[in-house]
């Protein structure tokens, strides 16, 4: 499978955390050609601020395995990873992040401080490869109908 295979499946997560009650936001953590794990932005139904879709699917992730190791592994994300979830994967030596909207492709959700790329703020982990763009426009019209991280009525 591709990168654009993969983020499709993202993209699918995507909706099922808005079934859920969380944002637009999936993750898929692959090893090879095989889906690991999958995450969603659960931050509203958890109340919990960390509950980011790719935190979650590092957490589960590490849980099965019952390590914190993820070397070898690729997380694809519908949207560029903030610095939480940037920390995240570094913590657990994630491999690579591959996502598809920027930040500033969500202007009404704020989520960064001013000139933070993912790609650029990688560089400072050791084996941290980031890709972003992958299928960037489904992603980010994913968050059209969302403000401050709500849906828009």
């Amino acid at each position: 499978m591709t990168d654009t295979d993969f983020m499709k499946l993202a993209i699918e997560e995507a909706k099922k955390s808005v079934d859920a009650g969380g944002a637009p936001i999936g993750a898929v953590l692959v090893k090879g050609d095989k889906v690991f794990e999958t995450g969603w932005s659960l931050v509203w139904p958890k109340k919990d601020p960390s509950a980011h879709g790719e935190t979650e699917c590092m957490r589960k992730a590490c849980h099965k395995l019952q390590a914190i190791n993820l070397t070898g592994y690729t997380l694809y994300s519908t949207l560029e990873s903030c610095s939480l979830c940037l920390g995240c994967a570094g913590w657990c030596n994630l491999s690579k992040i591959v996502f598809g909207a920027y930040k500033e492709d969500t202007p009404d959700n704020p989520y960064e401080l001013s000139d933070y790329h993912a790609e650029e703020h990688a560089k400072r982990f050791k084996n941290l490869e980031v890709v972003g763009g992958i299928l960037r426009e489904e992603c980010k019209s994913l968050m059209s109908n969302i403000k401050n991280w709500s849906p828009v009525e």
